[in-house]
C-alpha cells in the first residue's frame, strides 16, 4: 500500500526546468543511438530520426520558469529565482555495479561528509540505481548531480519538482536485490543492455501515436499499462484498459495468460506501446516482453511525468484524470499541481463505496488495522462510514483515527496505548493476515467471475451434463487435468534432453504456468466449472477452488500411498 502525508504545497508543482545544455534531462536509461534503434525496428510508429529527432529532443524540454519557490539554474550555474524550500527528486539508470554494498557506503560516507538532509528511498543493486527521494534546499539535486558524475551512471534523467516540506517521512538508502518487484526477481533480465530493453519514444512521438490508439484501426497500437490496477484508477492515458494484475510484480505472467491478459492472443509483431510513471518499470517489464517474443515494443521515454512536462497544460493532452505518485502528494494533475489543491474539481474518480464518479484523489487507507484497504471516497460515504471502506469494518475494534486530510499514516502504537497493544499479542498478527488473504481471495474470484471466457463457459456445460455429486464432478475435473498436465510433462521432459542447467538465473526462461498467481486464477476458473448457475459467488468459487486443490493434492499423494511397504 502506498501511502504518504498531505500538506500544502507550492500552487506551482510542476517539473523544473533544465536549459538546453545540460545533461539532465538526458535518456532515463542507458540507451545508445535510440533514434537508429527504432528505425532499425520497422514497426509502423510514428518516430523522428536524425537531425529532426535532435531538434524534437530539444523542443521537448520545458522552458526555464520560476515557479513558487523554484529555483532554476542556466547551464553555467546562475541561479534565476529564491530557492524552493525542499525539492522532490526522483531518477533511475541501469548499469553494472561490481560491488553494490560497497557503493550504498559510498553514497552514505558522501551525504554524511556533507551534511546533505535527504528522505526517501534510494535503492542500489548489481544492475544500477533507482530513487524516490526530497531534499532540503538544493541537497536532493546537489547529491543527484554527484551520482550522475559517475561514469556509469552519466546521461540519466533527474525530475526535479520544488516543494514546501519533505515528500517521504525519512531516508532508507540500501542494497536492493530487484530494483523493482517482479514475480521471479529480475537478476537474470538483461536491464543493462539498452538492445534488450524496449524502443523509448519522446512525449511528442509518443503524443502522435496515442492518437492512432484513440482511431482504432488494424494497424493501431497497442496501449498497454503496466502499473498497479489501483494507479489506473486515479488516471490513465485515453484508451488505455485497466490492468488486469492489482499489483505490477503479477505483470510477467497474467498479461500474456489465456482468457485475461491483454497480450494473450496479440500478435507477437504488432506494435506495444507501454508506459508508467517514471519510465523504470516498462524499461524491465519491457525485457521480459522481448525474451518472450514480442518484437516491436516502445515505452515512454521519461514516463508520465515527462509527458506531462511537455503536454499537461495543453488542451490536446491525452490523459484523463491525475497521476498516482508515490510520495506525499500521493496524485498529481496533468499541470503539476498536487491534486489535492484542486479541491470539487478533481471528484471525478469511481468511488469505491457507493460506484459514482464522485471521488477526489487520493486513496485513503481504511482505518480499520485488520483491512487497510487503499481505496477513493467519495466525500458522502466518507462522511457516511466515518472514513471506513464498508460496514463491517465501522464494527471493527482494532482501529486508527480516520484521517480528516488523506496521507500517512504512523505506526499503530501512535495510537493505541502499550496495555492494549499487549493484549492483542499472539496469534493476532496470524490472524490478521489470514483475513486479509481471505478477502484477496474473494477479491480474485469475483474478478474471475466478471471475466468468464466463451470456452470457460463450455467446460462447465461439459461437467455439469456429467451430473453426479459435487465431490463427484471436482473428481472427474481433476483426473482430466491431471492426465493433460502428465501429457504434458512428458512432452516437455522430451524437449529439453539436450538442455543444461547450472543453477544460475541468466537467460531462465519466463514460464507463465509457474506463476501463483496464474496458478490461482486457473483454479479459480476450473472451480466455475464444477458450481451450478446459481451456486457462482465469490465466496462458493474459493470454496470449490480449495476442495479441487485438496482433492489434486490427494491425487498426486495416492500411487505413493499404494506403494508404501507395510511395516
Amino acid at each position: 500500500h502506498a501511502r504518504g502525508s498531505m500538506g500544502s504545497y507550492a500552487s506551482m508543482f510542476t517539473a523544473r526546468a533544465v536549459r538546453p545544455g545540460s545533461r539532465r534531462v538526458a535518456s532515463s536509461s542507458a540507451s545508445s543511438s535510440s533514434s537508429a534503434a527504432r528505425r532499425a525496428c520497422g514497426a509502423p510508429l510514428t518516430t523522428v530520426g536524425g537531425a529532426a529527432a535532435a531538434q524534437v529532443r530539444a523542443a521537448a524540454r520545458p522552458a526555464p520558469r520560476a515557479s513558487a519557490g523554484a529555483v532554476d539554474a542556466d547551464a553555467d550555474g546562475h541561479a534565476d529565482a529564491t530557492p524552493a524550500a525542499y525539492q522532490l527528486i526522483t531518477f533511475f539508470r541501469f548499469a553494472r555495479v561490481d560491488d553494490p554494498e560497497a557503493e550504498v557506503e559510498r553514497h552514505r560516507a558522501r551525504i554524511a561528509e556533507r551534511g546533505w538532509d535527504l528522505r526517501g528511498r534510494i535503492y542500489v543493486n548489481e544492475q544500477g540505481i533507482n530513487a524516490q527521494m526530497s531534499g532540503k534546499g538544493r541537497d536532493g539535486e546537489e547529491y543527484a548531480k554527484w551520482v550522475e558524475s559517475d561514469a556509469r551512471f552519466a546521461g540519466m534523467r533527474i525530475s526535479v519538482y520544488p516543494m514546501e516540506e519533505q515528500a517521504h517521512p525519512r531516508l532508507a538508502l540500501r542494497y536492493k536485490p530487484n530494483l523493482v518487484q517482479l514475480e521471479g526477481g529480475t537478476n537474470h533480465l538483461p536491464l543493462t543492455n539498452p538492445e534488450a530493453r524496449a524502443k523509448p519514444l519522446t512525449p511528442e512521438e509518443w503524443h502522435e501515436n496515442l492518437k492512432k490508439v484513440s482511431a482504432g484501426g488494424e494497424d493501431a497500437p497497442l496501449l498497454l499499462d503496466v502499473r498497479n490496477g489501483y494507479e489506473w484508477d486515479v488516471g490513465h492515458f485515453r484508451g488505455a484498459e485497466r490492468p488486469v494484475q492489482e499489483s505490477f510484480r503479477e505483470t510477467v505472467y497474467t498479461n500474456v495468460q489465456e482468457g485475461l491478459g491483454p497480450l494473450a492472443k496479440v500478435d507477437k509483431d504488432k506494435p506495444i506501446m507501454m508506459y508508467c510513471t517514471g519510465g523504470i518499470r516498462c524499461d524491465v517489464y519491457s525485457t521480459v516482453l522481448r525474451e518472450q517474443g514480442y518484437k516491436n515494443v516502445f515505452t515512454l521515454e521519461g514516463g508520465v511525468q515527462a509527458y506531462f512536462d511537455k503536454f499537461g497544460k495543453r488542451d490536446d493532452q491525452l490523459w484523463d484524470d491525475h497521476l498516482f505518485v508515490f510520495d506525499s502528494r500521493l496524485a498529481m494533475s496533468p499541470d503539476g499541481r498536487p491534486s489535492a489543491e484542486l479541491g470539487e474539481a478533481a471528484a471525478t474518480l469511481r468511488c469505491y463505496c457507493c460506484g459514482q464518479n464522485t471521488a477526489p484523489p487520493p486513496h485513503r487507507n481504511c482505518p480499520n488495522v485488520d483491512c487497510n484497504r487503499l481505496f477513493l471516497v467519495c466525500e458522502g460515504c466518507k462522511n457516511k462510514l466515518d472514513g471506513f471502506c464498508c460496514e463491517a469494518c465501522t464494527k471493527a475494534t482494532h482501529i486508527r483515527p480516520a484521517l480528516v486530510v488523506p496521507g500517512r499514516y504512523q505506526k499503530y502504537r501512535a495510537y493505541d496505548s502499550e496495555e492494549s497493544r499487549a493484549s492483542r499479542r499472539g496469534p493476532g498478527r496470524r490472524l490478521r493476515k489470514e483475513r486479509r488473504r481471505e478477502r484477496r481471495k474473494l477479491e480474485l474470484a469475483a474478478y474471475v467471475l466478471e471475466h468468464m471466457t466463451s470456452a470457460d463457459e463450455d467446460r462447465a456445460r461439459l461437467v455439469q451434463s456429467s451430473g453426479g455429486t459435487f465431490a463427484d464432478r471436482t473428481r472427474s475435473l481433476v483426473q482430466a487435468k491431471q492426465t493433460i498436465e502428465t501429457d504434458s510433462d512428458v512432452d516437455t521432459e522430451s524437449d529439453n534432453d539436450d538442455d543444461s542447467d547450472d543453477g544460475s538465473e541468466e537467460g531462465r526462461a519466463i514460464n507463465p504456468a509457474l506463476s501463483r498467481y496464474s496458478k490461482q486464477r486457473a483454479t479459480l476458473r476450473e472451480a466455475f466449472a464444477v458450481l451450478a448457475e446459481n451456486e457462482r459467488t465469490p465466496e462458493n468459487l474459493v470454496k470449490a477452488a480449495e476442495d479441487i486443490a485438496l482433492e489434486r493434492s490427494r491425487m498426486k499423494k495416492a500411487p505413493f500411498e499404494q506403494e508404501a511397504p507395510m511395516m
